[in-house]
């Protein structure tokens, strides 16, 4: 075996890493010292407590199924995960590793993209590392997002308990279908009318949970996460595992689009499985007045289930019942690779 190599294995996967993979080969190793507060699986942000009643929340993002080519997308997604921690973003670090056949102008151009998201977000870049290696064959980018929040607004470190109701905003699917429809653009017009791709693509306008995670931070949810790899599926069962209780789902009341039921159907892919930033998951004991709340900000949500107590989680479609399998691949990845 070639030194560096690991033996092949369900977590050698593109995507995400199997929760077990990511327990026994990451967190076990670099987070052997339980007395400091520490990432937990199915977190996206860690907290570092400081002084005057605010502590700053940090994550970090290397991927975005379908965007790859958009590094702008990623910073983005950091803020997604800072928002669901109940953070403001503030500031990013940037590491850039890219190949020897890159060009500068090609790197001027992504570094441009960057700065005008952060600008939108008005995050600004602390410091970074840039540098050009043999090991990659397309430039690599990630970034380390840094945000504060009020002590008692912070929720990152908060779970879901037995009897919270489960709120998610807007549609599942949302960055995966727009990613779909701008890759294969040319394709997909040869079987669905344009209009149909076209609002598809409108999609990556609705990326952002922001909006929705400050409402839902100030209103006083108990729990928070950011729906993006692995889709909702991944996303509900991250979000119980963490906090160790069950889940009880009704499929039928998952908001999905219609353009990303087609544009899903006509490349074999399960759109609960699809990267899904734009989506935001709460977990609340007043899902009436929140959802109310949302409305009134123009934002879309609906009641898909509860937590329960146990282990069980159950995902009821009509007259069928079944478990909540553990996350599977990334959709994007299993279809097209990566």
């Amino acid at each position: 075996m070639e030194p560096g190599c690991a033996p092949k294995g369900d977590f050698m996967r593109t995507g995400k890493l199997t929760e077990a993979a990511l327990k026994r080969a990451v967190l076990g190793q670099l987070h052997k010292d339980k007395s400091v507060s520490t990432e937990r699986y199915g977190a996206d942000c860690a907290v570092l407590s400081q002084e005057s009643g605010r502590v700053s929340v940090y994550t970090a993002v290397s991927a975005v199924p379908g965007f790859e080519h958009r590094p702008g997308t990623l910073v983005m997604a950091a803020v997604n995960n800072l928002a669901a921690g109940g953070a403001e973003p503030e500031s990013f670090v940037l590491h850039a590793m890219l190949p020897v056949s890159c060009e500068e102008s090609s790197l001027k151009a992504d570094m441009k993209q960057i700065a005008e998201v952060a600008g939108h977000y008005g995050m600004q870049v602390l410091c970074g590392h840039t540098e050009v290696s043999s090991s990659v064959l397309c430039p690599v980018y990630q970034i380390t997002g840094i945000g504060s929040a009020k002590a008692e607004e912070c929720r990152a470190q908060q779970v879901l308990q037995p009897g919270d109701t489960l709120v998610m905003t807007k549609w599942i699917a949302l960055a995966g279908t727009a990613a779909l429809a701008y890759r294969y653009e040319e394709e997909l017009g040869k079987r669905f009318p344009f209009t149909l791709i076209d609002r598809a693509k409108e999609y990556e306008k609705l990326m952002s949970v922001a909006p929705e995670a400050a409402a839902a931070t100030h209103f006083g949810a108990c729990a928070m996460h950011d729906v993006s790899q692995g889709g909702i599926f991944g996303a509900l069962w991250e979000m119980a595992q963490r906090a160790g209780v069950g889940l009880e789902v009704d499929l039928k009341k998952i908001p999905v689009k219609q353009e990303t039921i087609e544009i899903c159907e006509y490349f074999d892919i399960n759109p609960y499985n699809l990267y899904s930033a734009g989506a935001l998951l709460v977990g609340t004991q007043q899902p009436e007045a929140l959802i109310a709340k949302l409305a009134a900000l123009g934002i879309s949500a609906a009641v898909i289930g509860r937590a329960t107590a146990g282990n069980d989680r159950i995902i009821r479609n009509g007259e069928d019942v079944r478990f909540l399998d553990r996350p599977q691949q990334e959709e994007w990845y299993r279809r097209f690779g990566g």
